[in-house]
């Protein structure tokens, strides 16, 4: 087991906004499993193509590498353990999705006087044709000020996003940063439709409010 475990150091991975991994597909991950499934090489497999995604997931809420490494360690300690009782209802990223944001809710809620999150600029469309967030940062700035000023502005979001209510700051992280579909982050809390639609329209509005000097 301590051959994977130690695969998360906190730096290891680039977490800016523009990389993002491409998900195996169902096939692909039916390989993955049976491989897992025949001993710890092929887990290590599992391990190496999902092992970004679980890391920044848990970056986005956390915003603590230390914070975001422990829960990712326990994403593949717990997967290690059940992927035998997996059924596949699911795509696999989904369910692995729905344990890491499980996982990082759970360390949220421990850590009452820390700092709680980290925003990295996501790719959601708004109604105006521009990202979300490109609302709130100049893409183009190159000079000691603006870099500056991108920072705080950075740290105004961060601060906004933390203090939303948890059920809408994971709706808004895994939309708007993680760019799942509606359907998908149905499946990963476990709640309906509707209800993910809600909370990601008011999670907004009121990281609007917050952010209306900015936006």
């Amino acid at each position: 087991m301590a051959r994977w475990v130690s695969y998360f150091g906190g730096s290891i991975l680039d977490l800016s906004a523009s990389e993002a991994a491409r998900t195996p597909s169902r096939g692909e991950d039916r390989l993955l499993i049976q491989e897992a499934l025949s001993g710890d090489p092929g887990f290590e497999k599992l391990v190496r193509t999902y092992e970004r995604m679980v890391y920044r997931v848990a970056f986005r809420f956390l915003g603590n590498p230390t914070d975001s490494s422990d829960v990712a360690q326990e994403v593949f300690l717990r997967l290690h353990r059940a992927l035998p009782q997996f059924r596949g209802d699911s795509s696999l990223s989904t369910w692995i999705y729905a344990i890491t944001a499980n996982l990082s809710r759970n360390a949220i809620r421990s850590r009452k006087n820390r700092e709680k999150t980290q925003v990295l600029a996501p790719k959601e469309k708004d109604g105006d044709h521009r990202n979300f967030w490109d609302k709130a940062e100049d893409k183009g700035a190159v000079s000691s000020s603006r870099k500056l000023e991108s920072r705080e502005i950075h740290e105004a979001i961060q601060q906004a996003l933390a203090l939303l209510p948890l059920d809408y700051q994971e709706a808004v992280i895994l939309r708007d940063m993680e760019d799942l579909d509606y359907p998908e982050i149905a499946r990963v809390l476990k709640t309906s439709l509707g209800t993910v639609k809600s909370r990601i329209a008011r999670g907004r509005a009121l990281l609007r409010e917050q952010l209306r000097e900015l936006l």
